[in-house]
């Protein structure tokens, strides 16, 4: 186990990368096979170019966590979207969060720990207000971290935001059915929004789940939320959270942040 720090954390990712293996058989976004062949030689080239930079200081060392994440993300989604094992993508979520708890960004860094089942590094978390005003941010980060419940309202016809609150209460309370009810409300707000591009894959876009409604989800399956009257489009819409196997955690394994540790540790 190890000091979670920018070259612990570069050493994991290389050790990670060289251990991929891209599936070949049915995706999750359509499209993602067509990149499977060039992606890890993509990435590689990406992380060496970034140890040259910072190697000849061109970048900072918090610069180069910042680019480091990036790729780690894309790997996430890539994995996630090609059709790798739930544990295999989430582990790579895992390493999401870690580094962008480096990056000081704690409340997405709690998003991607919540996906990767880091259960142990959620609760170690600094407790920083949030400053986005959108209520699926500030209901999210009152899910995960269990601090007092945000002052917001939604707009009630907004059913979107207004299911947002009602999952503030009913995953806490195991209220399974509101909570199926709200996530069907929220998952058909952004597949309408996305105007049925959402089942398709964009190399320069991910992750290709929504972090958020996917945390919530994966934060009601670990209440014991089990779907009983979702779509399969609403089901594979949310599937980065409600799939049941989780890897195991990499927090006091792997890594370990002192005790001292506030948002970053670079």
């Amino acid at each position: 186990m190890v000091i979670l720090n920018y070259e612990t954390f570069r050493s994991q990712v290389s050790q990670e990368l060289n251990r991929i293996v891209i599936p070949q058989g049915q995706v999750r976004k359509l499209g993602a096979l067509e990149y499977a062949d060039s992606f890890t030689d993509y990435i590689q080239s990406n992380l060496n170019s970034v140890d040259d930079l910072l190697r000849d200081g061109g970048l900072t060392f918090k610069e180069a966590s910042e680019s480091v994440t990036n790729r780690v993300l894309q790997i996430t989604s890539f994995l996630y979207s090609v059709g790798a094992e739930h544990t295999v993508w989430r582990h790579w979520s895992s390493l999401t969060a870690f580094g962008l708890f480096l990056n000081g960004d704690i409340h997405n860094a709690a998003q991607y720990a919540v996906l990767g089942s880091e259960w142990d590094f959620v609760k170690i978390l600094p407790n920083q207000p949030v400053m986005s005003q959108q209520v699926s941010e500030q209901i999210i980060w009152y899910l995960i971290a269990g601090y007092p419940a945000p002052e917001v309202s939604a707009n009630i016809d907004d059913e979107e935001e207004d299911s947002w609150l009602k999952l503030s209460q009913s995953i806490p309370t195991r209220n399974h059915r509101e909570t199926e009810e709200a996530l069907k409300v929220i998952a058909d707000y952004w597949i309408g929004e996305s105007e049925g591009d959402w089942i398709n894959f964009h190399p320069n876009y991910y992750p290709e789940f929504e972090p958020s409604v996917c945390a919530a989800a994966a934060l009601a399956r670990h209440y014991g939320f089990e779907p009983t009257s979702l779509t399969p489009e609403q089901y594979s819409f949310l599937e980065a959270g409600l799939a049941i196997p989780e890897p195991s955690p990499m927090f006091s394994k792997i890594f370990t942040v002192p005790e001292s540790s506030t948002a970053s540790v670079i």
